[in-house]
């Protein structure tokens, strides 16, 4: 479990990947930025590994 609150920390570093405003940005804004799709990937990652680990405890 401290590999997932270690992973869980970085994330809100990631979140600040660029700076702007994003009031006017569509949703295919999060698919064509680089930086936007590497936090998808992560946050996807996270919870691929969290169902994994914990998906035998029960």
């Amino acid at each position: 479990m401290k590999p997932l609150a270690a992973a869980i920390a970085l994330l809100p570093s990631a979140t600040l990947a660029h700076p702007g405003h994003h009031d006017h940005a569509d949703p295919t804004h999060l698919l064509t930025q680089g930086d936007h799709v590497a936090t998808i990937a992560m946050i996807a990652a996270v919870g691929i590994a969290a169902w994994a680990l914990l998906r035998g405890r029960s």
